[in-house]
Protein backbone atom coordinates (compact mmCIF):
# COMPACT_ATOMS: atom_id res chain seq x y z
CA UNK A 1 0.00 0.00 0.00
CA UNK A 2 2.73 2.47 1.19
CA UNK A 3 2.47 5.27 3.09
CA UNK A 4 -0.70 7.04 3.88
CA UNK A 5 -1.29 10.08 4.14
CA UNK A 6 -2.58 10.45 7.21
CA UNK A 7 0.61 8.86 8.54
CA UNK A 8 -0.60 5.53 9.50
CA UNK A 9 2.01 2.36 8.47
CA UNK A 10 1.06 0.67 5.62
CA UNK A 11 -1.80 -2.14 5.70
CA UNK A 12 -2.90 -0.85 9.13
CA UNK A 13 -6.23 -1.84 10.03
CA UNK A 14 -7.49 1.80 11.79
CA UNK A 15 -10.00 0.98 14.26
CA UNK A 16 -12.50 2.81 16.03
CA UNK A 17 -14.34 1.67 18.97
CA UNK A 18 -17.78 2.45 20.15
CA UNK A 19 -19.14 0.97 23.54
CA UNK A 20 -20.83 3.40 26.74
CA UNK A 21 -18.92 0.70 29.27
CA UNK A 22 -15.09 2.36 29.35
CA UNK A 23 -14.06 -1.11 30.95
CA UNK A 24 -14.58 -2.79 27.09
CA UNK A 25 -13.09 -0.03 25.10
CA UNK A 26 -10.19 -0.58 27.18
CA UNK A 27 -10.56 -4.57 27.50
CA UNK A 28 -10.56 -4.61 23.16
CA UNK A 29 -7.28 -2.23 23.34
CA UNK A 30 -5.32 -4.52 25.70
CA UNK A 31 -6.47 -7.55 23.41
CA UNK A 32 -4.74 -5.69 20.10
CA UNK A 33 -1.99 -4.53 21.97
CA UNK A 34 0.50 -6.82 20.37
CA UNK A 35 -1.33 -6.54 16.70
CA UNK A 36 0.72 -4.61 14.82
CA UNK A 37 -1.36 -4.37 11.77
CA UNK A 38 -4.50 -2.97 14.05
CA UNK A 39 -4.31 0.63 15.44
CA UNK A 40 -6.91 2.20 17.55
CA UNK A 41 -7.36 5.66 16.14
CA UNK A 42 -10.81 6.44 18.70
CA UNK A 43 -13.04 5.63 20.86
CA UNK A 44 -16.46 6.91 21.44
CA UNK A 45 -19.17 6.39 24.21
CA UNK A 46 -22.11 6.98 23.08
CA UNK A 47 -23.94 6.99 18.86
CA UNK A 48 -24.03 10.56 18.40
CA UNK A 49 -20.14 10.36 19.10
CA UNK A 50 -19.42 7.18 17.30
CA UNK A 51 -21.03 9.82 14.17
CA UNK A 52 -19.08 12.41 14.93
CA UNK A 53 -15.91 10.74 15.28
CA UNK A 54 -16.44 8.28 12.48
CA UNK A 55 -16.52 11.12 9.91
CA UNK A 56 -13.75 12.47 11.51
CA UNK A 57 -11.51 9.96 11.56
CA UNK A 58 -12.68 8.04 8.81
CA UNK A 59 -11.89 4.49 10.39
CA UNK A 60 -11.83 0.96 8.41
CA UNK A 61 -13.64 -0.59 11.10
CA UNK A 62 -15.86 0.25 13.65
CA UNK A 63 -16.24 -2.23 16.74
CA UNK A 64 -19.69 -1.33 17.84
CA UNK A 65 -22.06 -2.15 20.68
CA UNK A 66 -25.66 -2.76 19.61
CA UNK A 67 -26.69 -1.64 23.12
CA UNK A 68 -25.46 2.39 23.44
CA UNK A 69 -27.14 4.56 26.14
CA UNK A 70 -28.47 7.18 23.37
CA UNK A 71 -29.29 5.10 19.95
CA UNK A 72 -29.18 1.95 19.34
CA UNK A 73 -26.22 0.60 17.62
CA UNK A 74 -27.67 -0.78 14.75
CA UNK A 75 -29.63 2.57 13.82
CA UNK A 76 -25.86 4.20 13.91
CA UNK A 77 -24.56 1.90 11.81
CA UNK A 78 -26.93 2.54 9.34
CA UNK A 79 -26.38 6.52 9.68
CA UNK A 80 -21.90 5.83 9.71
CA UNK A 81 -22.88 3.72 6.40
CA UNK A 82 -24.27 6.12 4.89
CA UNK A 83 -21.69 8.73 5.75
CA UNK A 84 -18.29 6.91 4.94
CA UNK A 85 -17.04 3.96 3.48
CA UNK A 86 -16.36 1.70 6.43
CA UNK A 87 -16.42 -1.89 7.93
CA UNK A 88 -18.83 -2.08 10.69
CA UNK A 89 -18.38 -5.16 13.44
CA UNK A 90 -21.05 -5.38 16.04
CA UNK A 91 -20.91 -6.51 19.92
CA UNK A 92 -23.48 -7.76 22.00
CA UNK A 93 -23.47 -9.96 25.07
CA UNK A 94 -26.46 -11.61 23.33
CA UNK A 95 -25.84 -14.55 20.77
CA UNK A 96 -29.37 -13.79 18.86
CA UNK A 97 -29.97 -14.78 15.05
CA UNK A 98 -32.08 -11.71 14.93
CA UNK A 99 -29.86 -8.80 16.46
CA UNK A 100 -27.27 -10.68 14.04
CA UNK A 101 -29.57 -10.15 11.24
CA UNK A 102 -30.37 -6.43 12.10
CA UNK A 103 -26.72 -5.75 12.62
CA UNK A 104 -26.34 -7.50 8.71
CA UNK A 105 -29.41 -5.87 7.68
CA UNK A 106 -27.64 -2.42 7.78
CA UNK A 107 -24.11 -3.47 5.74
CA UNK A 108 -22.23 -4.77 9.56
CA UNK A 109 -19.31 -7.24 8.14
CA UNK A 110 -19.33 -8.88 11.80
CA UNK A 111 -20.65 -9.69 15.25
CA UNK A 112 -18.82 -10.98 18.12
CA UNK A 113 -20.57 -11.97 21.43
CA UNK A 114 -19.10 -10.42 24.65
CA UNK A 115 -17.07 -11.47 26.12
CA UNK A 116 -14.66 -12.38 23.24
CA UNK A 117 -11.46 -14.05 23.16
CA UNK A 118 -7.81 -11.71 21.15
CA UNK A 119 -7.92 -14.78 18.70
CA UNK A 120 -11.66 -13.89 18.03
CA UNK A 121 -11.40 -10.14 18.16
CA UNK A 122 -8.33 -9.97 15.44
CA UNK A 123 -9.77 -13.01 13.07
CA UNK A 124 -13.27 -11.42 12.71
CA UNK A 125 -11.65 -7.66 12.23
CA UNK A 126 -9.06 -8.87 9.40
CA UNK A 127 -11.74 -11.18 7.89
CA UNK A 128 -14.17 -8.16 7.83
CA UNK A 129 -12.17 -6.40 6.24
CA UNK A 130 -11.20 -8.75 3.85
CA UNK A 131 -14.63 -9.50 2.35
CA UNK A 132 -15.49 -5.56 2.52
CA UNK A 133 -15.48 -4.41 -1.09
CA UNK A 134 -12.28 -1.89 -2.23
CA UNK A 135 -13.28 1.65 -1.13
CA UNK A 136 -13.84 4.80 -3.28
CA UNK A 137 -10.80 7.46 -3.51
CA UNK A 138 -11.42 8.68 0.06
CA UNK A 139 -9.10 6.29 1.53
CA UNK A 140 -9.20 3.04 3.82
CA UNK A 141 -7.62 -0.14 3.97
CA UNK A 142 -7.94 -2.09 1.11
CA UNK A 143 -8.28 -5.52 1.59
CA UNK A 144 -9.19 -8.79 -1.00
CA UNK A 145 -12.25 -10.21 -2.02
CA UNK A 146 -13.11 -13.30 -0.42
CA UNK A 147 -14.54 -16.39 -2.20
CA UNK A 148 -16.13 -19.29 -2.03
CA UNK A 149 -16.99 -22.78 -3.86
CA UNK A 150 -14.64 -24.18 -6.20
CA UNK A 151 -12.49 -27.98 -6.75
CA UNK A 152 -13.36 -29.58 -10.00
CA UNK A 153 -14.48 -32.32 -11.32
CA UNK A 154 -17.47 -33.88 -9.27
CA UNK A 155 -15.91 -32.71 -6.37
CA UNK A 156 -18.85 -30.91 -4.73
CA UNK A 157 -19.63 -29.59 -1.81
CA UNK A 158 -23.75 -29.39 -0.86
CA UNK A 159 -24.86 -27.39 2.09
CA UNK A 160 -28.35 -27.91 3.45
CA UNK A 161 -29.59 -24.95 5.59
CA UNK A 162 -32.11 -23.63 7.56
CA UNK A 163 -31.67 -20.16 9.33
CA UNK A 164 -34.62 -21.30 11.97
CA UNK A 165 -34.41 -24.75 14.10
CA UNK A 166 -36.94 -27.32 13.55
CA UNK A 167 -37.18 -27.23 9.96
CA UNK A 168 -36.44 -30.77 9.02
CA UNK A 169 -32.78 -30.10 8.02
CA UNK A 170 -30.70 -32.93 9.53
CA UNK A 171 -33.60 -35.60 8.38
CA UNK A 172 -33.12 -34.07 4.65
CA UNK A 173 -29.28 -34.00 4.85
CA UNK A 174 -29.21 -37.88 5.87
CA UNK A 175 -31.66 -38.51 3.09
CA UNK A 176 -30.08 -36.44 0.42
CA UNK A 177 -26.61 -37.83 1.03
CA UNK A 178 -28.52 -41.16 0.19
CA UNK A 179 -29.96 -40.58 -2.93
CA UNK A 180 -27.44 -39.05 -4.09
CA UNK A 181 -25.02 -42.20 -3.89
CA UNK A 182 -28.06 -44.19 -4.99
CA UNK A 183 -28.37 -41.85 -8.45
CA UNK A 184 -24.91 -41.32 -9.08
CA UNK A 185 -23.17 -44.64 -7.98
CA UNK A 186 -20.27 -41.80 -6.52
CA UNK A 187 -18.70 -41.56 -3.43
CA UNK A 188 -20.37 -39.42 -0.39
CA UNK A 189 -19.93 -38.09 3.11
CA UNK A 190 -22.53 -36.50 5.18
CA UNK A 191 -21.05 -33.82 7.52
CA UNK A 192 -22.64 -33.00 11.08
CA UNK A 193 -21.34 -29.88 10.98
CA UNK A 194 -24.33 -28.73 13.05
CA UNK A 195 -21.60 -28.50 15.90
CA UNK A 196 -23.28 -28.05 19.39
CA UNK A 197 -27.08 -30.17 18.82
CA UNK A 198 -25.74 -32.50 15.86
CA UNK A 199 -27.56 -35.96 15.61
CA UNK A 200 -26.96 -37.21 12.41
CA UNK A 201 -25.05 -40.18 13.88
CA UNK A 202 -28.53 -40.95 15.46
CA UNK A 203 -30.76 -40.63 12.46
CA UNK A 204 -28.28 -43.27 10.99
CA UNK A 205 -27.89 -45.94 13.93
CA UNK A 206 -24.10 -45.05 14.00
CA UNK A 207 -22.21 -45.66 16.75
CA UNK A 208 -18.90 -43.99 16.67
CA UNK A 209 -16.80 -41.68 19.10
CA UNK A 210 -14.83 -40.24 15.97
CA UNK A 211 -15.57 -37.14 15.05
CA UNK A 212 -15.01 -33.52 13.12
CA UNK A 213 -13.37 -32.67 16.01
CA UNK A 214 -10.13 -35.04 15.22
CA UNK A 215 -9.96 -33.44 11.54
CA UNK A 216 -10.01 -30.19 13.46
CA UNK A 217 -7.29 -31.07 15.83
CA UNK A 218 -5.22 -32.22 13.00
CA UNK A 219 -5.30 -28.46 11.24
CA UNK A 220 -4.47 -27.55 7.69
CA UNK A 221 -1.91 -29.55 6.00
CA UNK A 222 -1.90 -32.59 8.98
CA UNK A 223 -5.29 -33.82 7.57
CA UNK A 224 -4.08 -36.65 5.50
CA UNK A 225 -6.25 -39.95 3.90
CA UNK A 226 -5.39 -42.16 7.53
CA UNK A 227 -7.46 -39.26 9.12
CA UNK A 228 -10.08 -39.16 7.05
CA UNK A 229 -10.33 -42.73 7.08
CA UNK A 230 -10.38 -43.46 10.56
CA UNK A 231 -12.99 -40.84 11.25
CA UNK A 232 -15.32 -41.28 8.50
CA UNK A 233 -17.53 -43.94 9.48
CA UNK A 234 -19.71 -45.82 6.56
CA UNK A 235 -23.16 -46.75 7.19
CA UNK A 236 -23.91 -50.25 5.95
CA UNK A 237 -27.28 -49.80 4.46
CA UNK A 238 -26.76 -47.22 2.61
CA UNK A 239 -22.82 -46.97 1.40
CA UNK A 240 -22.42 -43.09 2.48
CA UNK A 241 -19.66 -42.25 4.98
CA UNK A 242 -20.61 -40.14 8.09
CA UNK A 243 -18.64 -37.71 9.71
CA UNK A 244 -20.17 -36.77 12.67
CA UNK A 245 -20.10 -33.66 14.96
CA UNK A 246 -18.38 -32.97 18.01
CA UNK A 247 -18.82 -35.24 20.63
CA UNK A 248 -18.92 -31.82 23.19
CA UNK A 249 -20.96 -29.08 22.47
CA UNK A 250 -18.36 -26.85 23.82
CA UNK A 251 -15.97 -27.39 20.86
CA UNK A 252 -18.16 -25.61 18.50
CA UNK A 253 -16.02 -22.47 19.37
CA UNK A 254 -13.18 -23.91 18.10
CA UNK A 255 -14.58 -24.25 14.51
CA UNK A 256 -12.66 -21.42 13.23
CA UNK A 257 -12.97 -20.41 9.59
CA UNK A 258 -9.81 -21.40 8.74
CA UNK A 259 -10.56 -24.61 10.47
CA UNK A 260 -13.98 -25.37 8.92
CA UNK A 261 -12.00 -24.76 5.39
CA UNK A 262 -8.91 -27.27 5.88
CA UNK A 263 -11.82 -29.46 6.79
CA UNK A 264 -14.17 -29.13 4.08
CA UNK A 265 -10.81 -28.70 1.48
CA UNK A 266 -9.75 -32.40 2.98
CA UNK A 267 -13.13 -34.13 2.51
CA UNK A 268 -13.80 -32.86 -1.27
CA UNK A 269 -10.34 -34.35 -1.96
CA UNK A 270 -11.25 -37.78 -0.89
CA UNK A 271 -15.16 -37.89 -1.77
CA UNK A 272 -17.15 -36.51 -4.95
CA UNK A 273 -20.17 -35.17 -2.86
CA UNK A 274 -19.22 -33.64 0.73
CA UNK A 275 -23.38 -33.03 1.82
CA UNK A 276 -23.16 -30.65 5.21
CA UNK A 277 -25.57 -30.44 7.88
CA UNK A 278 -25.28 -26.98 9.35
CA UNK A 279 -26.93 -25.69 12.35
CA UNK A 280 -28.99 -22.48 12.16
CA UNK A 281 -27.04 -20.03 13.93
CA UNK A 282 -25.16 -17.42 11.88
CA UNK A 283 -21.77 -18.79 13.49
CA UNK A 284 -18.03 -18.60 12.23
CA UNK A 285 -18.15 -21.92 10.76
CA UNK A 286 -21.41 -22.44 9.57
CA UNK A 287 -20.66 -19.07 7.06
CA UNK A 288 -17.92 -20.48 6.13
CA UNK A 289 -19.68 -24.05 4.91
CA UNK A 290 -22.36 -21.34 3.25
CA UNK A 291 -19.69 -19.31 1.41
CA UNK A 292 -17.36 -22.37 0.73
CA UNK A 293 -20.30 -24.91 -0.96
CA UNK A 294 -21.34 -24.85 -4.58
CA UNK A 295 -25.37 -25.28 -3.91
CA UNK A 296 -27.09 -23.85 -0.80
CA UNK A 297 -30.21 -26.64 -0.23
CA UNK A 298 -32.06 -23.34 1.86
CA UNK A 299 -34.79 -25.16 3.94
CA UNK A 300 -38.39 -23.59 4.68
CA UNK A 301 -41.24 -24.78 5.65
CA UNK A 302 -44.49 -23.24 5.73
CA UNK A 303 -44.32 -21.72 9.16
CA UNK A 304 -44.35 -18.09 9.57
CA UNK A 305 -41.18 -17.64 11.65
CA UNK A 306 -39.42 -19.70 9.29
CA UNK A 307 -40.70 -17.97 5.97
CA UNK A 308 -39.59 -15.01 8.09
CA UNK A 309 -36.16 -16.13 9.24
CA UNK A 310 -35.66 -17.44 5.47
CA UNK A 311 -36.79 -13.83 3.83
CA UNK A 312 -34.23 -12.12 6.06
CA UNK A 313 -31.32 -15.01 5.03
CA UNK A 314 -32.46 -13.80 1.46
CA UNK A 315 -31.61 -10.07 2.47
CA UNK A 316 -28.26 -10.61 4.39
CA UNK A 317 -26.61 -13.41 2.07
CA UNK A 318 -24.31 -11.15 -0.20
CA UNK A 319 -23.72 -8.97 2.52
CA UNK A 320 -21.93 -11.52 4.35
CA UNK A 321 -20.04 -12.96 0.66
CA UNK A 322 -22.58 -15.70 0.03
CA UNK A 323 -23.92 -15.56 -3.78
CA UNK A 324 -27.23 -16.32 -4.07
CA UNK A 325 -26.84 -17.41 -7.61
CA UNK A 326 -25.84 -20.84 -5.46
CA UNK A 327 -29.09 -21.09 -3.27
CA UNK A 328 -31.61 -23.66 -4.19
CA UNK A 329 -34.76 -22.78 -2.00
CA UNK A 330 -36.75 -26.39 -0.72
CA UNK A 331 -40.05 -26.46 1.21
CA UNK A 332 -40.18 -28.69 3.27
CA UNK A 333 -43.02 -30.38 5.21
CA UNK A 334 -45.68 -29.22 2.50
CA UNK A 335 -49.36 -29.67 3.64
CA UNK A 336 -52.62 -28.29 2.89
CA UNK A 337 -53.67 -28.04 6.75
CA UNK A 338 -51.05 -25.10 7.59
CA UNK A 339 -52.93 -22.90 5.98
CA UNK A 340 -50.18 -21.58 3.74
CA UNK A 341 -50.17 -22.65 0.50
CA UNK A 342 -46.25 -22.80 -1.20
CA UNK A 343 -47.18 -20.67 -4.11
CA UNK A 344 -48.09 -18.24 -1.15
CA UNK A 345 -44.55 -18.59 0.06
CA UNK A 346 -42.34 -18.29 -3.35
CA UNK A 347 -44.68 -14.83 -4.13
CA UNK A 348 -43.76 -13.78 -0.40
CA UNK A 349 -39.83 -14.31 -1.40
CA UNK A 350 -39.76 -13.78 -5.18
CA UNK A 351 -38.41 -17.06 -5.42
CA UNK A 352 -39.47 -20.48 -6.83
CA UNK A 353 -39.10 -23.28 -5.48
CA UNK A 354 -36.20 -26.13 -6.49
CA UNK A 355 -38.46 -28.66 -4.59
CA UNK A 356 -40.99 -29.29 -2.68
CA UNK A 357 -40.58 -31.71 -0.17
CA UNK A 358 -44.42 -33.25 1.18
CA UNK A 359 -45.46 -33.92 5.03
CA UNK A 360 -45.12 -37.54 6.16
CA UNK A 361 -44.68 -37.17 9.73
CA UNK A 362 -45.34 -40.60 10.88
CA UNK A 363 -42.88 -42.08 8.27
CA UNK A 364 -40.27 -39.31 9.25
CA UNK A 365 -40.35 -40.12 13.10
CA UNK A 366 -40.94 -43.99 12.80
CA UNK A 367 -37.73 -43.47 10.82
CA UNK A 368 -35.69 -41.30 12.98
CA UNK A 369 -36.82 -44.06 16.45
CA UNK A 370 -35.71 -46.92 13.85
CA UNK A 371 -32.16 -44.85 12.71
CA UNK A 372 -33.16 -46.01 9.67
CA UNK A 373 -33.40 -43.05 6.89
CA UNK A 374 -37.07 -43.50 5.23
CA UNK A 375 -35.38 -43.25 1.71
CA UNK A 376 -33.85 -46.97 2.22
CA UNK A 377 -36.29 -48.55 4.09
CA UNK A 378 -39.36 -47.01 2.17
CA UNK A 379 -38.02 -45.86 -1.46
CA UNK A 380 -41.63 -45.56 -2.67
CA UNK A 381 -42.71 -43.38 -0.74
CA UNK A 382 -44.04 -39.66 -1.80
CA UNK A 383 -41.22 -38.23 0.54
CA UNK A 384 -39.01 -40.41 -0.45
CA UNK A 385 -39.17 -39.46 -4.29
CA UNK A 386 -39.50 -35.86 -3.72
CA UNK A 387 -36.05 -36.59 -2.29
CA UNK A 388 -34.83 -38.71 -5.17
CA UNK A 389 -35.98 -35.75 -7.37
CA UNK A 390 -34.13 -32.63 -5.53
CA UNK A 391 -31.21 -35.30 -5.69
CA UNK A 392 -31.47 -35.36 -9.17
CA UNK A 393 -31.84 -32.09 -9.44
CA UNK A 394 -28.80 -31.36 -7.68
CA UNK A 395 -26.73 -33.25 -10.06
CA UNK A 396 -27.64 -31.80 -12.76
CA UNK A 397 -26.88 -28.74 -11.37
CA UNK A 398 -23.43 -29.65 -10.18
CA UNK A 399 -22.45 -31.69 -12.92
CA UNK A 400 -19.76 -30.16 -15.30
CA UNK A 401 -20.27 -30.59 -19.46
CA UNK A 402 -19.46 -33.67 -20.75
CA UNK A 403 -18.01 -35.29 -17.18
CA UNK A 404 -16.04 -38.52 -18.07
CA UNK A 405 -14.66 -38.55 -14.53
CA UNK A 406 -15.03 -42.32 -13.11
CA UNK A 407 -16.17 -42.20 -9.32
CA UNK A 408 -13.36 -41.74 -7.04
CA UNK A 409 -11.86 -44.73 -5.24
CA UNK A 410 -13.71 -44.96 -1.62
CA UNK A 411 -11.66 -44.35 1.15
CA UNK A 412 -11.36 -47.31 3.64
CA UNK A 413 -14.16 -46.10 6.10
CA UNK A 414 -14.01 -47.13 9.88
CA UNK A 415 -16.37 -49.28 11.33
CA UNK A 416 -19.47 -49.32 12.76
Amino acid sequence: MGQQSDGRAPDTIRLLIVDDMAETAQNVQKLLHFEKDIRVVGIASSGRDAIQKADQLRPDVILMDINLRDMDGVEVAEVIGRQISTCIVMMSVQADPEIFSQAMSVGARGYLVKPFTSEKLVRTIRRAVENFPPPGPSGGFSGSGGGGGGGGGMRKIVAVYSPKGGAGTSVLAANLAIALQQATQKSVVLVDANLQNGDSHVLLNVNTSASIDELREAGAGGIDQEIVEGTVIKHADSEIGLLRAPLSPESAELFTSDATKAILAALRDHFDYVVVDTGSSFSEATLTVLEEADVIVALTTLEVTTIHRVSQFFQLAERVNISLSKVRLVCNRVETYYGIRPNQVESQLRRRFFAQIPEDEKLVVASINRGVPFIVSQKAAPISRAIHTLAGRIVEVLAPQNDPSPSRRWPAFGAN
